[in-house]
Formats: C-alpha cells, sequence, structure tokens
C-alpha cells in the first residue's frame, strides 16, 4: 500500500504518541499528547479516503483522551473538558 500524506501525517503524531507513553513527567506529557494532535488534525485533514480519514479521527481522539487525563490530573478543569468533548467529537467520526 503506498504511502499517503495523511499516513505521514499519522507516523508522525504516533512518534510523539509514543514519547507520551515513556514519560512519567505531565508538562513532558502534555507537550508529546498536544504534538500528537497537530499532526493527527493535518492527518485528517490531508486524507483523501475513508481509511486514512477513520484512522486519524481514532488517533486524535485517543490523544485528546489521554490529554484530557493529563490535563484533569493538574486540575485545569475546562480544558480537561474541552479535550474530553473533542475526543468524543472525532471518535464520533470513525
Amino acid at each position: 500500500m503506498s504511502a499517503t500524506i495523511s499516513r505521514e501525517w499519522r507516523e508522525k503524531g504516533n512518534a510523539s504518541y509514543r514519547n507520551f507513553t515513556d514519560s512519567n513527567n505531565n508538562e513532558r506529557q502534555r507537550n508529546y499528547l498536544e504534538s500528537a494532535l497537530k499532526s493527527y488534525y493535518r492527518a485528517f485533514e490531508t486524507a483523501e479516503n475513508n481509511e486514512d480519514r477513520t484512522s486519524a479521527a481514532k488517533n486524535y481522539g485517543m490523544a485528546a483522551w489521554r490529554l484530557a487525563n493529563v490535563l484533569m490530573s493538574t486540575c485545569e478543569w475546562s480544558l480537561c473538558n474541552f479535550r474530553f468533548r473533542e475526543a468524543i467529537s472525532y471518535f464520533s467520526k470513525v
């Protein structure tokens, strides 16, 4: 299967997401997840087919959900709530 622009963005996001899972520092986790979200958003926007679109939406939803949990642990409630709603929105696109 040939690589698409969307897939390249997802792979970049996946690299940031992997760094998130290897970190136990909230600030670093937040930075890695925000970086992953930017890449997954670009993957979603550049998707040319349903497979790329649904994969990017799922990845974005998972990263937003994880970021909401990080924000919850730092008591950033309004941003946490926003990220949970964003995650649900992207999960609904899968």
